[in-house]
């Protein structure tokens, strides 16, 4: 009865050493810039897949969008009684001048964008390689120790509820562990098919009648990038609530069966959070 007391212990134990593991994964999709490599997803495939058709399809489009703005803009200034002499001669020479930096734009568009989603993976991986997140994370090995010792000493029907809870509350924490990996993964589809489209909306940005669509397309790929630093902080955040609100719990008051309980219930709201951190990027740059 004694090892089987022990073996119940044991295995609850098993079950909560593991249960902040898959936040690895979650981080490592948040830091990753689109065109890393990253275990067990395609995504520098997508990345070039993406970028093929931006340089083939997309900047196609873009030419000719180009060219009709061009032509509107010199309609425009012909149109105008002061563009005469040196003034139209700069006028003119201003408009091929846009014309030119959009297109020059357009065709390094990836290597700008890849740029920009580097700056939020370094900002992440600062995040995730602090002092103070790996405290957190050795912290919460402590639940499982705890949780342990406290069902050596519990009677046998205590431990068998015990056990079957921690299962639960493990295929609770996977559930949601696996939903959190898909929305961060959804974000990475999202980011390959803005990069696909990139030269169109980046062309609008020399029309003063269709700007904002160019203007509207660079703070979404801003939300996209401030979506990851969200995720990251979450996680974060996440891990530090549950090792406030635990902490000695387990041992101090006898409740363990409450703690997992506990644990299923942050687990849940890490799912919730981090399903709307996408919302709170683009309310932050104020974008649909």
């Amino acid at each position: 009865m004694d090892e089987l007391m022990e073996g119940l212990a044991e295995s609850i134990g098993e079950n909560f050493s593991t249960y902040f593991k898959s936040l690895d994964d979650i981080l490592q999709l948040a830091q990753a810039a689109p065109m890393d490599a990253i275990d067990g997803f395609p995504s520098q495939d997508l990345w070039n897949a993406s970028s093929d058709i931006a340089l083939t399809i997309g900047a196609g489009v873009a030419s000719t969008l180009l060219a009709l703005f061009l032509f509107f803009e010199l309609a425009s200034l012909f149109n105008r009684s002061d563009t005469k002499g040196l003034d139209g001669v700069y006028w003119i020479l201003m408009v091929f001048l846009k014309a030119a930096v959009a297109m020059a734009i357009c065709k390094n568009m990836t290597t700008i964008i890849g740029a920009c989603f580097q700056i939020v993976s370094i900002m992440v991986n600062n995040i995730a390689e602090s002092d103070l997140f790996s405290r957190t994370m050795q912290q919460s090995s402590d639940i499982s120790s705890q949780l342990t010792e406290y069902y050596k000493d519990a009677g046998f029907w205590e431990s068998l509820g015990g056990w079957l809870i921690s299962w639960l509350a493990n295929g609770c924490n996977w559930i949601c562990m696996t939903l959190a990996q898909i929305v961060c993964k959804l974000r990475f589809i999202e980011i390959y098919v803005f990069i696909a489209i990139a030269p169109v909306p980046f062309c609008t940005l020399i029309n003063k009648e269709y700007k904002h669509i160019g203007i509207s397309y660079i703070k979404r790929l801003v939300a996209l990038g401030l979506q990851g630093l969200f995720i990251a902080i979450v996680c974060f955040l996440y891990i530090t609530i549950v090792n406030s609100s635990i902490g000695a719990v387990v041992v101090e008051d006898g409740g363990a069966n409450g703690t997992m309980f506990t644990m299923m219930g942050y687990s849940l709201l890490l799912i919730i959070a981090i399903f709307q951190t996408g919302g709170w990027s683009k309310s932050l740059v104020q974008v649909n």
